[in-house]
């Protein structure tokens, strides 16, 4: 019993303020120290390994010489104003002044990370790897706690002197599921130039597949090359149906996606579409045929297998705040019945292009997608806004949620907030402008572990050279001019929807009286196609607002 008392003794002298708050919160400790100023009494009775503390409104105690093991009477199942009283009067009767040890942090950063994310599951260690790319303002602060702020979260972890992550303290209150804690302690290690990303990404990473559809894609894909697209029968397209169901069953999401493209281009052959091309069905078949060799190679590295594996459905990430400069907005309808807009952004916070997809397939005859209609509808993130408005901004948002691809969701908890547009001439756009046209002819090609995203481009233009309706190939050319004098056609295909902007294009004496002006622009197969013109702090975009 003595031995106990004596570990009880020393248990107290920890329990600094800094400390009970945290464990508690600060109303609980401010109470209990009013309810000991008014004269409370608290009764100590030590037993082996425990004390019970009898308080003098009945309310009984069970501590220990750890915090979180107790017990009390009152319905409280967390540590309650009465275990801080009981505490605090031990303080004032013994005369123990309550006084933070030196503690030594060092676990953090020295223990490996597999132990110390062992608590956390594959999906989490996925998405904190994923934010803590974006940026964070931290505020460190060391006592009897090693304390990280994220601020811009406002959050704070609390990390203990024993080397147990499990036992750290976010001030979210969420118990299981918090990631705050894994977040924090990898930022705290990349502040002291402690890179953990090799390693956990290994963790995330599943590169099974099924080598069946691999061998059956590869068996088909030879058998329409050898047989010719003149005597191919239509019934192809419904084995490519089947093929696509069995790659997503396969854990093939790219394979998938290219198996439904080439059902789709020989969709357009039957119909003798003119916009069906026998160059781009080969570079189709061709590039299908290379991934799947690169798949097979032993040689090929668990990332590089995982990039031709790619994603289904890509998670979203929150993540705490990001500035979005508008580039512009394209509306688009594919072979496969899908129609939708997408919304172009740039952010200065890492140089990169985000996305927002509005998109619905309109095979079904109920369905209907108008593109002036959604261009004017409000959008998902502030309801005083159109997307129209937020199409030509400049934006921060705030706890928004974003995912590999840089898309953006309409989770409805994102809020935005406009800023003065800057002009387009003085935001550092880097690497994304061109102003040369012959970089833009030789960067045709895609090296096979290249960025899968969509090829965008901002070019730099002197003036429009001339404008041209093609009848037989159906779109329209703008020809457009560089500093040098190098000129790049740019195609915009017919589509009813935006037919009436291609006639005012085609007309416009304002679009060949314009100079010195950017033009968004996206690399389709081997044309280029326009989305929005841009100079100083205005936008046009070609399709929509014309």
């Amino acid at each position: 019993m003595g031995d106990f008392s004596t570990q009880f003794h020393r248990f107290v002298a920890l329990c600094t303020e800094e400390y009970l708050i945290k464990y508690a919160n600060k109303g609980l400790y401010n109470r209990a120290q009013k309810e000991l100023e008014k004269g409370a009494q608290v009764t100590y009775e030590f037993q082996a390994d425990q004390v019970t503390c009898t308080l003098d409104d009945g309310t009984v105690c069970q501590l220990t010489d750890q915090i979180e093991r107790f017990s009390c009477t009152c319905p409280s199942d967390k540590i309650c104003k009465h275990v801080l009283l009981a505490i605090l009067s031990y303080h004032r009767q013994e005369g123990i002044e309550a006084q933070a040890p030196t503690a030594d942090f060092s676990w953090i950063l020295t223990q490996p990370i597999d132990t110390l994310c062992r608590h956390f599951t594959e999906s989490q260690i996925d998405e904190v790897l994923f934010r803590v790319h974006y940026e964070e303002e931290l505020a460190i602060a060391e006592g009897a706690f090693l304390t990280v702020a994220l601020t811009f979260q406002g959050v704070e972890v609390s990390f203990l002197e024993e080397a147990d992550i499990a036992k750290s303290m976010c001030s979210c209150k969420e118990k299981a599921g918090c990631i705050h804690r894994l977040e924090a302690l990898i930022r705290y290690r990349m502040r002291h130039g402690i890179t953990d990303f090799e390693q956990l990404h290994q963790r995330t990473i599943d590169v099974t597949y099924s080598a069946d559809v691999v061998s059956d894609t590869r068996a088909l894909i030879a058998q329409i090359a050898a047989t010719g697209l003149a005597k191919l029968p239509q019934t192809v397209c419904d084995r490519l149906e089947v093929l696509a169901i069995a790659a997503h069953n396969g854990n093939l999401p790219n394979l998938e996606r290219e198996i439904r493209g080439i059902n789709g281009e020989l969709g357009l052959f039957f119909k003798r579409h003119v916009r069906f091309s026998k160059d781009l069905f080969r570079k189709r078949l061709t590039r299908v045929i290379m991934n799947l060799e690169a798949l097979e190679q032993t040689t090929a590295t668990v990332e590089q297998k995982a990039q031709l594996l790619g994603r289904f459905k890509s998670r979203y990430y929150p993540i705490p705040r990001l500035q979005l400069y508008a580039l512009g907005a394209n509306p688009w309808e594919t072979r496969s019945a899908y129609k939708g807009i997408t919304y172009y952004f740039y952010s200065p916070d890492d140089g990169g292009i985000y996305t927002y997809t509005e998109a619905r397939p309109v095979y079904y005859e109920d369905v209907s997608f108008a593109f002036a209609d959604q261009y004017a509808k409000r959008s998902p993130w502030n309801h005083d806004l159109t997307m129209k408005q937020i199409a030509g901004a400049q934006l921060v948002a705030t706890t928004c949620k974003v995912n590999r691809e840089r898309r953006l969701s309409s989770s409805e908890e994102t809020s935005i907030a406009i800023k003065p547009r800057m002009r387009i001439e003085d935001v550092e756009l880097g690497e994304l402008v061109v102003t040369d046209w012959a970089q833009v002819r030789g960067n045709e090609g895609r090296q096979l572990f290249a960025d899968r995203r969509e090829q965008l481009m901002m070019l730099k233009a002197s003036h429009v050279a001339q404008t041209h309706f093609d009848q037989k190939t159906q779109t329209f050319l703008i020809t457009v001019e560089d500093a040098k004098g190098n000129q790049l056609p740019l195609t915009i295909p017919y589509n009813k929807e935006w037919a009436g902007s291609v006639r005012f294009l085609e007309k416009s004496r304002e679009l060949l009286g314009l100079r010195d002006f950017y033009i968004l622009a996206r690399q389709v197969d081997d044309a280029i196609e326009p989305i929005s013109m841009l100079k100083d702090a205005s936008l046009s975009n070609l399709k929509l607002d014309f």
